[in-house]
């Protein structure tokens, strides 16, 4: 009877683990909407939560009782109880972040996506940095001086075609696709995107590639998610990744 107990136990255990584990592959393969998906990872995080513990506790008396069934419960159990920290860890990353989906260098002439406006996309292409930020009152571009006053032009020593190259290897080790490169009598412009691995989720990713005083090149980012209000900072993060790469050469 007790050997049913835990194999039980365990088996459930694995149920909302696998809840949480699919809700983005299943997004990704179009078999709900992304909301839908994020939907059930929440509802599935304090259920997962439980069925750690009683995995766990399902796990000390196989010890005791049914040794055998031993390592498919403490599976069960990590497994449970890494599944809910995930929307544990998501919750705050956006409250540790604005809720804003759209980064740039350049608040007055931010790098226009162009190129990505064609792709689906739920989040209009233009930048909207004088809206109000959801959750705040600042407004989009307030809100990201304020939490990210670091992120600002680059101006990088070097003629433009050399930094134009540059900006091409930094885009791709960081895994970002080119979808565009068009260089104008004034300026040299990328863009790009970056897909996540779990959810699918599309962020344009444009860089803008200037003349500066003496011989310089300024360079201009922006990073927007296609869908989505917060981004939980993923577009900062990928910017500041982006501007370290081209300030240090690599």
């Amino acid at each position: 009877m007790i050997r049913m107990v835990i194999l039980a136990v365990s088996l459930l255990a694995l149920v909302p683990a696998l809840a949480i584990g699919l809700s983005g592959p299943g997004a990704r393969l179009g078999l709900w909407e992304y909301g839908d998906g994020l939907s059930l990872m929440r509802a599935a995080a304090l259920p997962a939560m439980i069925a750690a513990g009683a995995a766990f506790a399902a796990f000390l008396a196989s010890l005791f009782a049914a040794r055998g069934l031993a390592f498919l419960a403490l599976i069960a159990a990590l497994a449970a109880g890494a599944a809910a920290a995930v929307p544990v860890m998501m919750r705050a990353e956006v409250n540790a972040n604005p809720f804003i989906h759209d980064i740039t260098t350049d608040f007055d002439n931010p790098p226009p996506i162009v190129a990505g406006a064609a792709f689906p996309r739920k989040n209009p292409p233009e930048y909207l940095g004088d809206e109000p930020a959801p959750r705040s009152d600042l407004t989009v571009a307030e809100a990201q001086r304020d939490a990210f006053p670091d992120i600002r032009p680059l101006t990088v020593d070097g003629d433009i075609d050399a930094v134009a190259d540059r900006a091409r290897a930094a885009l791709d080790a960081m895994g970002l696709a080119i979808i565009a490169d068009a260089e104008t009598a004034d300026a040299v412009v990328l863009e790009a995107t970056h897909t996540s691995l779990w959810y699918g989720f599309v962020d344009d990713f444009v860089v803008r590639l200037t003349p500066a005083d003496n011989g310089a090149v300024r360079v201009d980012v922006r990073s927007k998610s296609r869908v989505g209000r917060s981004d939980v900072g993923a577009n900062a993060k990928r910017v500041r990744a982006f501007l370290a790469r081209m300030e240090n050469g690599a």
